[in-house]
């Protein structure tokens, strides 16, 4: 089995809430992690983590302090990665597509007595076919043909097998698609391509020169073997099957079909899973967004306070200028009614005290 590696941003207000209510200790064996890298994200975070003898504190009883979680602007962008393993093919017999898989693998399917009519329309695009630098031929790019690049000598017996795995498909209930460049099937609601190839040995190796000095090449031939295979994404599962020692491929046709739903089975599984993580990283990324939405939307309110003081103080100050200036203008003898020129003045210098102060709109 291949392992999968996937990979989640690191929450900081979450993080801050687990590791105040468990040890790192505990909160490292969940994520899989040592306590020490956690303790390194919580630095990196600047999340502040429970000091020495704070759990010894806690457990007999005595009060203690949670220290708060200080807002971080422009906090980084960290991510942790998890282990995963590749699906598994059920195994419980009551499962109806265990027992497909079961049941197509144990049957062999019976020899055709006639050419389906795509190997018939195959045969008719094979005379026009023309060897690759190896040998195998290649039906004309244009034209609908099942997928067999194979040489002329396994021609008709690559033909053979392919007619067998078409009609066994079809009593599978699986009807075969051929286009220009593909074949395929739909099982378990997963397009699965396949085809028959003619496997490449390697016939010598050699010292080649190259830019940066000499390289070993290989050179192949055609090998006279036929496989079957199968064009899958799905980790784990087996996708090719050919000519051995002991067995042709004609005696592992069960085991090509069952691997077309095995594959088909684990696609799927492995596109809802994918689905699944592409969901979380939507989620994670519109909470980054709202996120730093509030704290736009905070610092922004933040800043319309400190106007607010300071346009409060700058009101304070023009207000205890008036009445300076009121007390100067009454020793001086001169008049500051609300008909006089002083008056006036002060009348439009306290207006503007007004419109300047902020708990006036209040």
């Amino acid at each position: 089995m291949v392992s999968m590696y996937v990979k989640f941003q690191w929450n900081r207000e979450s993080l801050y809430e687990e590791v105040w209510q468990s040890p790192v200790s505990k909160v490292a064996e969940k994520y899989g992690i040592s306590d020490v890298a956690i303790a390194k994200v919580c630095r990196k975070l600047k999340i502040p983590v429970p000091g020495r003898g704070y759990w010894a504190r806690k457990s007999a009883g005595y009060s203690v302090k949670k220290q708060p979680l200080l807002r971080f602007k422009n906090a980084p962008i960290l991510f942790r990665s998890e282990r995963t393993r590749p699906p598994t093919l059920p195994t419980d017999p009551s499962d109806p597509e265990f027992l497909k898989i079961a049941a197509v693998e144990g049957k062999h399917p019976a020899i055709p007595a006639s050419d389906h009519s795509l190997i018939e329309e195959a045969r008719k695009q094979f005379l026009r076919a023309k060897p690759d630098e190896y040998g195998r031929l290649e039906w004309p790019s244009s034209k609908r043909c099942v997928d067999i690049h194979v040489s002329g000598e396994l021609l008709d017996r690559a033909l053979s097998v392919m007619n067998t795995l078409l009609f066994a498909l079809k009593e599978e209930g699986l009807e075969v698609s051929v286009t220009e460049k593909s074949t395929s099937v739909v099982a378990f609601g997963q397009t699965m391509r396949f085809g028959i190839v003619e496997d490449l040995q390697i016939k010598e190796r050699r010292i080649e020169q190259s830019y940066s000095g000499t390289k070993l090449v290989n050179v192949y031939e055609r090998s006279g073997r036929i496989a079957f295979h199968i064009l899958s994404n799905a980790k784990g599962q087996r996708a090719f099957w050919g000519d051995g020692k002991t067995k042709k491929l004609e005696q592992l046709l069960p085991k090509c079909i069952g691997g077309i739903f095995r594959h088909a089975r684990l696609n799927r599984i492995e596109d809802g899973e994918r689905k699944e993580r592409e969901a979380e990283r939507e989620r994670q990324r519109l909470e980054r967004e709202e996120l730093a939405r509030r704290e736009r939307e905070e610092q922004k309110r933040f800043e319309n306070l400190e106007q607010c003081v300071a346009s409060w103080q700058r009101a304070k100050q023009i207000r205890e200028f008036i009445e300076a200036y009121k007390l100067a203008c009454e020793k001086k003898g001169e008049s500051t009614s609300p008909e006089s020129e002083k008056g006036k003045w002060i009348q439009w210098a306290r207006g503007k005290a007004d419109w300047l102060d902020p708990l006036s709109r209040i």
